[in-house]
């Protein structure tokens, strides 16, 4: 489109997006989709140009990376169930259900100390499923947004506190409203006021709470050079657990 005659210095971009020939794939599938490129440039250590990685490419990286990140919220290997050999995916899949089984210890040394609390009013146990299950549900909307965000590179430690301040600001509305609704069920299904707000404010801190570790916990895991994805949903379901008793 230049007129004929024209320097290609002159029309050229002398700044260029690019990427190294030893930078991870990652780092190239997230410049191009944040700056909208056809093609990136691949130099070596010297800038001279080795090739370049096309929107095809990375089409096929954002699949690979995508899948990994699924496979790993789950704690499993990346390859096909069916590829891994047995003794493979127990070796992988066994530490982290010991690791949840510890945190949930945890949660019974909790639980234990309100024993007395819970004979006295054995009608509130009834309520634990419905309070863990929409609290768990909103931890896991929060922590599968965050995990993702860091994963493609949207979210960095430095956001963290805004992010925080917006799923705590959704935690509690939602918890608001669900925390009404269950207080209203809990009122007429047992007729005690009481247990009406008891139940409603729990499902109310609860909503906080998930919003509030959906954020905390891939963030600080992600500063300290830790996969979010690996612990993020076994940590966060020990925080909600331990936060209903």
């Amino acid at each position: 489109m230049a007129k004929p005659g024209t320097f290609i210095r002159d029309i050229m971009d002398p700044d260029p997006i690019l990427v190294e020939v030893g930078a991870d794939q990652k780092k190239a599938a997230r410049l191009m989709q944040r700056y909208d490129l056809l093609a990136l440039p691949v130099v070596d250590a010297d800038r001279m140009l080795v090739g370049m990685i096309t929107y095809d490419d990375l089409l096929d990286v954002l699949e690979d990376e995508a899948t990994e990140d699924i496979y790993r919220l789950g704690g499993v290997p990346k390859e096909k169930p069916t590829n891994v050999p047995f003794s493979t995916a127990f070796k992988i899949r066994m530490p982290w259900v010991a690791l949840n089984l510890g945190t949930h210890l945890i949660s019974a040394l909790v639980l234990s100390a309100f024993e007395e609390t819970i004979a006295q009013m054995a009608v509130l146990a009834a309520f634990l499923p419905i309070v863990a299950g929409v609290s768990g549900s909103a931890a896991t909307q929060t922590l599968t947004v965050t995990v993702r965000g860091i994963a493609i590179g949207d979210i960095e430690p430095q956001e963290g506190l805004s992010i925080l301040a917006r799923e705590i600001g959704l935690g509690l509305f939602n918890g608001l409203s669900m925390g009404i609704a269950i207080a209203i069920i809990a009122y007429f299904w047992k007729g005690s006021a009481v247990i009406g707000v008891v139940v409603g404010l729990a499902a109310l801190l609860n909503m906080v709470c998930a919003g509030f570790a959906g954020v905390v916990v891939p963030v600080a895991m992600q500063i300290i050079k830790f996969d979010p994805a690996l612990a993020s949903p076994i940590l966060v379901t020990t925080l909600l657990i331990t936060n209903i008793l």
